[in-house]
């Protein structure tokens, strides 16, 4: 392998070998612009990432409203201050963290050892993503990438809530309820590979715009 990591991969086919017949199957190529009924369509099947999705956001929104109601009921919060907060968090999460978001994937391939790292986004569809030009990744290292922005932010702010800035754990809650939301993507992805029985690789053709993923044909490979 060329490519330096920060730790050592295993397993991990190059593309002319994913493309052997003998030893992997393709199972999917996914267009970048067919990005958004993909998502949707497999965050709905059952498995572990989807479960995962939806309770984490029902949690934090949970939350958000217990906390919300006991700040009214004690006249800690009034509608002004929690409308503000509201507003600020949910535009912050959609649109401000988006940078950070992104970074934190490309900070992922980084680590896996990926050298030509691009930044992309689709408008129109509200899409933004990284890639990294015929770099294939296993199934592990799909989910490391996928849950680094997730769990990075989420950690962060919830120390932020807890130890530093209580007076706006609205703002930050909603913040945090949206970012999550915007998540979708990458929890998507990973339920898509986590309800394959074999072995899973992907790549991206950054210049096609597509996705590429493969399972192995014979499963002593695993």
């Amino acid at each position: 392998m060329t490519n330096k990591a920060l730790f050592v991969r295993s397993n991990v086919p190059d593309v002319e070998q994913l493309q052997n017949e003998g030893l992997y199957t393709q199972i999917l190529e996914l267009n970048f612009d067919d990005m958004i009924p993909f998502v949707l369509s497999t965050i709905r099947k059952k498995g572990l990432m989807s479960w995962l999705y939806a309770a984490v956001n029902v949690i934090v929104l949970s939350g958000i409203g217990i906390y919300s109601i006991w700040g009214f009921c004690t006249g800690w919060i009034n509608w002004s201050g929690f409308i503000i907060q509201l507003i600020l968090g949910i535009f912050a999460g959609s649109l401000i963290i988006i940078p950070f978001h992104e970074l934190l994937h490309g900070l992922a391939y980084k680590i896996l050892g990926a050298k030509k790292i691009q930044f992309g986004a689709n408008l129109q569809q509200f899409i933004f993503y990284v890639t990294a030009n015929r770099f294939p990744v296993n199934r592990k290292e799909l989910y490391f990438l996928a849950m680094l922005p997730f769990i990075t932010v989420n950690t962060v702010l919830l120390m932020v809530v807890i130890f530093w800035m209580p007076q706006y754990t609205i703002l930050l809650g909603f913040l945090l309820f949206s970012h999550n939301l915007m998540c979708i993507g990458d929890f998507a992805m990973a339920n898509y590979v986590s309800n394959e029985n074999e072995e899973v690789f992907t790549y991206d053709e950054t210049e096609e715009k597509k996705s590429y993923f493969y399972k192995t044909v014979n499963s002593k490979l695993r």
